[in-house]
């Protein structure tokens, strides 16, 4: 075991001891997942890339990397950025967080923010973007400075709020007043009289506002919009109105305009009011999703004066569109409302503005504020003039005993420059300190080790700030090169993907397999030159695979091989007396020696679901294939058949995927049987047994199983009444025309439960009693045909005959048939 051979140590002196970025390397040999041993590579990340400035002397920061906006670029976005428990915040920003700091992760320039609220590590803060970008990742990326030791900074809320916002109310205060974050002052007196209703509730963001719906209300009495102009209002609401024939409840109130539930047994049902120039009501109704009815929901409305029309966003997705010509009035006096009619659960973000908010700012508000811890991603913290240092070695294994062994090492520093490295081998040889100047330094260094001992090596970088940073690695030089597999080719067949390859070094024990970053197959013993065939691939597929080569001191994996997705169609195959197997990824055709009394043009294809299923006691068939003998022959011995039915995360996956195999399909999954196609449109289901076959922890099939006596059309499907399945017999064709040149009249087909896997002994007899034609199916057939032709290799005269079905010798337990052959 390779486990304690390879460490990583990394020591910080200075200002602090602590890893800033820390990379866990943690080495689980032999494990289902694929792990690469990386037996002699730490990698210290640096993102000092983005910034080698720093804002003013602050300590400390953090990148913020954003999403990109959903749905096209946005300039002066305000960006909610929410931290929750953060340990460095905690630890090195004030209390109130005033000391923190916003810049664009490309220069050192201060954004204009606003907090909402700070406490203890958890930040909620407003960052008003110059430019969110929908294509760039970098240009949406932040730095967070903090620094408790720091003079706090003045942040002005209305800076963020600047693009015609004309009132913001966050809810999150606890008593009045409630503040207004845009630069209008449109503040809010609660007014409570009675109840449950309460201001610091739960907010969709931080703190909200409840009310229980009696006549408790936020007055905006002052706030009025100009006139005749366009305008953008939105509120989060959580509604808890349950009565089916409600009253109206209000959330975001006056006499001209404003959102309410409407009263309606329809509980989903909301409702946007708007008087035109004439005085008159504009508004009208819509509905949220099912499912919705009583979780946080945003509601927006868009009034675009150029256009006298308006429009209605329910959680960004335009649900409304209306034409209003003018406004009579455009005040809001009130967040719920006075009297009985007030608003019902929690608000929270209630803003009015007075540009026309676009369809790409309200997705891009959405898709932000639902779920902000899951809308960026915060590295750890840097701290100022602390370097950084990496190493890599440039071989693997990293050294052999009297060979040169080479590494290669980066250190960076923001801000300042680096001005010594300083190597210690650790095999007691000289230490290497070499002077270099330069905020971003790398160098490749040369070493020879003598013996096979493990040794730590040590790589410490200076800056110019006094402060240092060590990292070490723990090196086992190998005795031997492990080189990795080569020559590797990639073939596609019928049945699967097969990989040939050659492996260059005898100390190698196993090869292993991985597709997808799963082990899919271990070989041992090995050889110099081997091949590996996939035959577990879901049709149509891409995989990618690699190839690892294990040694007793480690592996060595190969790169990423990518495979084009496997579609065969056609597998074909002469089979002659002493039988022979065909195979595609769906299916296997286990033909027996003595089945075949010449060499027989045996060819399975894949017909993509062509065949259609037109009777309703019935179901359709998936992973449809065709099986066909030139010339056209019976099976003297029954033939073996197989379907493959793959599961990927415990549910069916098969072609094609049109959607609507589900309906069939999910909970059905032990009811699954082959199906035999009839000419007379109906995929009639075979008595077949069922295997499961385990081939990686996400990926299963079922295997379907029965035996042929002739070839024909067959699917996956479902047993609709298993009574039926168990204890039917079914004839397809009854009258029949042997020889007819429509397909679906030339032979009779019998279907007929086998549940013991018994012999079957089929026999045509006439009304007279003479015996026509006999046929013996050692095995568990569960289906059976008859062309007409009797035993003599003549076509049977027209008339009606009894088909008698045995099985096991149990003569009086047969199935017998009446059927009509029509010359």
């Amino acid at each position: 075991m390779l486990t304690n051979h390879f460490k990583s140590i990394i020591i910080f002196t200075g200002d602090t001891m602590k890893n800033k970025h820390a990379v866990n390397f943690i080495f689980t040999y032999y494990h289902i997942k694929k792990v690469f041993i990386l037996f002699f590579t730490v990698i210290v990340f640096c993102l000092n890339f983005l910034s080698a400035q720093w804002y003013s002397n602050w300590n400390y920061r953090k990148i913020i990397t954003n999403n990109l906006s959903p749905a096209g670029d946005l300039t002066n976005f305000p960006l909610l950025v929410v931290i929750s428990n953060d340990s460095d915040l905690s630890s090195y920003a004030s209390n109130n967080g005033y000391d923190i700091v916003f810049t664009l992760g490309v220069n050192t320039n201060k954004l204009a923010h606003e907090i909402e609220s700070y406490s203890a590590g958890t930040l909620i803060a407003w960052v008003k973007m110059p430019f969110f970008s929908a294509s760039v990742q970098a240009s949406n990326m932040l730095y967070m400075y903090f620094d408790k030791t720091k003079p706090c900074t003045v942040w002005n809320a209305s800076n963020v709020w600047t693009e015609g916002y004309w009132m913001v109310h966050h809810f999150n205060e606890a008593v009045s007043p409630l503040l207004d974050s845009s630069s209008n002052g449109y503040n809010g007196t609660w007014n409570f009289t009675s109840g449950t209703s309460t201001l610091g509730a739960a907010g969709v963001i931080g703190k909200g506002a409840y009310f229980d719906g009696t006549n408790d209300y936020i007055d905006l009495v002052n706030l009025h919009l100009p006139l005749n102009k366009s305008f953008t209002m939105s509120i989060w609401q959580k509604s808890e109105v349950t009565e089916p024939n409600a009253t109206s409840r209000y959330s975001l109130y006056s006499n001209y305009f404003y959102f309410k539930k409407y009263q309606d047994t329809n509980i989903r049902k909301y409702y946007f009011y708007l008087l035109d120039g004439n005085g008159t009501n504009r508004g009208s109704s819509y509905n949220i999703p099912e499912g919705t009815e009583y979780s946080w929901f945003n509601h927006t409305a868009v009034y675009n004066q150029d256009e006298n029309q308006y429009y209605v966003y329910a959680n960004s997705s335009m649900v409304k569109s209306q034409s209003c010509t003018n406004t009579s009035k455009t005040s809001i006096i009130q967040i719920s409302a006075s009297g009985n009619d007030g608003w019902m659960g929690y608000l929270d973000e209630s803003r009015i503005s007075t540009n026309i908010r676009s369809s790409n700012w309200i997705a891009a508000e959405y898709s932000n504020y639902v779920n902000p811890a899951e809308f960026r991603l915060l590295g750890a913290k840097d701290e100022y003039g602390l370097p950084e240092i990496s190493i890599n070695a440039l071989a693997s294994p990293p050294a052999i005993p009297g060979q040169r062994a080479s590494f290669n090492i980066a250190a960076s520093v923001a801000p300042g420059i680096v001005t010594n490295i300083r190597i210690d081998y650790g095999d007691s040889t000289a230490v290497e300190n070499t002077a270099v100047s330069g905020s971003s330094v790398v160098q490749t260094i040369n070493h020879t080790y003598s013996s096979g001992a493990i040794v730590l090596l040590s790589a410490v970088a200076y800056a110019d700030s006094g402060k240092t940073c060590t990292n070490l690695i723990y090196i086992t030089p190998s005795p031997y090169a492990m080189p990795a597999v080569s020559n590797i080719q990639t073939f596609y067949q019928n049945e699967g993907i097969k990989f040939t390859f050659n492996l260059p070094s005898a100390n190698i024990n196993r090869v292993v397999i991985y597709r997808d970053n799963l082990q899919l197959s271990s070989i041992s013993p090995v050889s110099a030159e081997m091949e590996y065939l996939d035959r577990y691939l879901l049709y149509n597929t891409v995989y990618t695979y690699q190839i690892g080569a294990e040694y007793a001191s480690g592996m060595t994996v190969s790169s990423n091989i990518t495979c084009l997705p496997l579609q065969p169609e056609l597998v074909q195959k002469t089979i002659g007396v002493k039988g022979g197997t065909l195979a595609n990824l769906v299916a296997e055709l286990a033909i027996p020696a003595g089945a075949f009394s010449q060499d027989i043009i045996v060819s399975m294809h894949i017909y993509s679901n062509l065949l259609y299923n037109f009777q309703p006691e019935y179901v359709s068939a998936y992973n449809q294939v065709r099986i066909e003998t030139v010339p056209q022959v019976h099976f003297n011995s029954n033939a073996r058949f197989i379907l493959r039915v793959p599961f990927v995360n415990s549910k069916i996956r098969m072609f094609p995927e049109d959607g609507k195999y589900a309906e069939l399909f999910v909970g059905s999954e032990n009811l699954l049987t082959i199906a035999s196609y009839s000419e007379t449109g109906a995929w009639v289901p075979l008595y077949s047994r069922s295997y499961d076959q385990n081939v990686l922890p996400n990926f299963s099939y079922k295997l379907l199983a029965a035996d042929l006596s002739d070839p024909g059309k067959f699917g996956v499907s479902v047993i609709i009444n298993k009574n039926d399945y168990t204890g039917k017999v079914i004839v397809k064709n009854r009258v029949f025309t042997p020889g007819s040149v429509y397909s679906a009249m030339s032979k009779v087909m019998i279907f007929f439960p086998n549940t013991a896997y018994e012999d079957v002994l089929f026999q045509i007899f006439r009304m007279d009693g003479k015996k026509v034609h006999e046929r013996c199916f050692p095995g568990a057939v569960t289906l059976v045909s008859w062309d007409g032709i009797n035993d003599c290799g003549k076509i049977s005269d027209s008339g009606l005959y009894i088909a008698v079905i045995t099985k096991g010798g149990k003569i009086r337990n047969a199935h017998r048939a009446n059927i009509y052959l029509l010359k």
